[in-house]
């Protein structure tokens, strides 16, 4: 910590400030902030109008062939109840990756459980080898 200065023997003055700060100035720039931020804020709303004019114009192009066969949607596609709909969905992709299904039962398609294929590919040494004595990271 600074230690105080002390006043010298012969001086008068006391080590502190004896004038407050002067309440017309400050008075001036209160009234110069107020003044500014009133300026910006017209000018903001200037530079809206003038841009909500000329911008329309500046762009002027001519719509995408596309634009009118665009359906618009009925509404906002909400989700009514997020847990519920998270469960439902993994509640489904564990259907899809623990149970046997037909994939094309003409062509003789089979979707087998995801621990079985895992396991026909580890008796047939088709999994892919990983190197574990390198370090870093892989592209």
């Amino acid at each position: 910590m600074a230690e105080p200065v002390a006043a010298d023997a012969g001086s008068r003055a006391p080590g502190y400030e004896t004038t407050d700060a002067s309440a017309a100035m400050l008075g001036k720039v209160a009234v110069a902030v107020v003044v500014l931020l009133i300026a910006v804020f017209i000018g903001i709303l200037i530079l809206f109008k003038v841009l909500d004019y000329s911008l329309p114009i500046l762009l002027d192009r001519q719509p995408h062939p596309l634009a009118e066969t665009r359906q618009q949607a009925s509404g906002p596609f909400l989700q009514l109840d997020p847990p519920r709909q998270k469960f439902d969905l993994q509640a489904a992709e564990d259907q899809v990756l623990t149970t046997y299904d037909w994939v094309d039962r003409e062509q003789g398609l089979v979707r087998i459980p995801i621990d079985r294929a895992i396991a026909i590919l580890a008796r047939h040494d088709a999994l892919p080898k990983s190197d574990t004595t390198t370090t870093g990271t892989q592209p």
